[in-house]
């Protein structure tokens, strides 16, 4: 998940002009969102330097340079939070190298590209079983069935990501936690997927695990 903060923003374009005011400031995987009357959003690749002084910390882009005035003990912990190289989504989503893989009715392409380049095998059959990590993606309630599925193909140390559409056309993740619920998942941990998609992290509770082995 993101990293979040309110603070005051200000964003100065290349072009001279200058935005300023009160601001959420998200920083993405691939990317920093400052959102409110300063707005503007930053690749994580295009940052060129980071700078913090006296509880602000400034960031340079080819773009734009944009101050967020977080206060000492916070401008401290998003300066190395911005100095660290992004992580890529496949680590963000623990598939391990060697990893058996089901993807269920998953189309988004550069997860699957990450995955066949990292797991070990990757199927897209209508059934699998015996699977560290299956991916269900959930487009509208109708698909929740996808996440039953899922629970039987994984081992008991496995993991299920519930890839969904973000926002109101999507499936809410209250719908998503009770479905794992009924089934006797744990909900785990959420995940970023691209623009359009977020994942919610299920699996066993640990203490069901040896008997399902």
């Amino acid at each position: 998940m993101g990293y979040e903060a309110k603070c005051r923003a200000r964003v100065e374009e290349r072009g001279g002009q200058v935005r300023e005011g009160d601001a959420t400031v998200l920083l993405e995987t691939d990317e920093l969102i400052i959102r409110g009357e300063a707005r503007v959003r930053i690749p994580r690749t295009a940052i060129t330097n980071v700078v913090r002084r006296a509880g602000v910390v400034t960031i340079t882009a080819p773009t734009s340079t944009i101050s967020l005035a977080l206060g000492a003990p916070a401008a401290a912990k998003w300066e190395a939070r911005l100095k660290e190289p992004p992580k890529r989504l496949i680590d963000k989503l623990d598939v391990k190298p060697g990893a058996k893989v089901w993807l269920c009715g998953i189309d988004e392409q550069t997860l699957i590209i990450q995955l066949e380049k990292r797991a070990a095998s990757v199927s897209r059959g209508a059934s699998a079983s015996k699977c560290d990590v299956v991916f269900a993606q959930v487009n509208d309630a109708s698909e929740l069935g996808r996440i039953d599925k899922a629970s039987k193909a994984i081992t008991p140390d496995g993991a299920i990501w519930v890839v969904h559409p973000k926002g109101k056309r999507g499936v809410a993740d209250t719908v998503i936690f009770a479905r794992a619920n009924a089934l006797g998942l744990a909900y785990t941990k959420v995940a970023r997927v691209s623009d359009e998609f977020s994942a919610e992290k299920l699996v066993w509770p640990v203490a069901q695990r040896a008997s399902r082995k």
